[in-house]
């Protein structure tokens, strides 16, 4: 058995220890790798001139470019014209075939009327 396995110590007797006891410093090496140092955020890094990119981010952000770039100089211009042209109307004429076709100038309006009366074949 240890020796302090039969000592108890109250309540009282811990607290005023533990408000005695100083926990040690830690070493500058800790604190840097835990804490590390403070970082500004990236739109503040942007005026420092400092932004690590990944190699392969960067190829394919200059690649990107260079394509667009490239398919900007070759797209065609495009050229909208508009030109009036006048086209001949055709006008229908429907061509009944079990009746004879009646010139226009027949479809006149009447000058003067003169109704008929035609009696059935039983009137006197």
């Amino acid at each position: 058995m240890e020796p302090f396995e039969k000592d108890e110590l109250t309540d009282r007797e811990l607290d005023g220890m533990l408000a005695q006891w100083k926990a040690p410093s830690a070493p500058a090496r800790l604190k840097a790798a835990v804490f590390g140092e403070r970082r500004l955020p990236w739109w503040r890094r942007l005026w420092s001139g400092s932004i690590r990119v990944p190699l392969p981010v960067a190829c394919a952000l200059v690649a990107l470019v260079a394509i667009v770039a490239v398919a900007m100089a070759r797209a065609p211009r495009v050229v909208v014209r508009t030109v009036r042209v006048e086209v001949p109307v055709v006008q229908e004429r429907i061509v009944y075939r079990d009746r004879p076709a009646v010139a226009e100038a027949a479809w006149r309006p009447v000058r003067e009327l003169r109704p008929r009366i035609i009696r059935g074949s039983n009137a006197q």
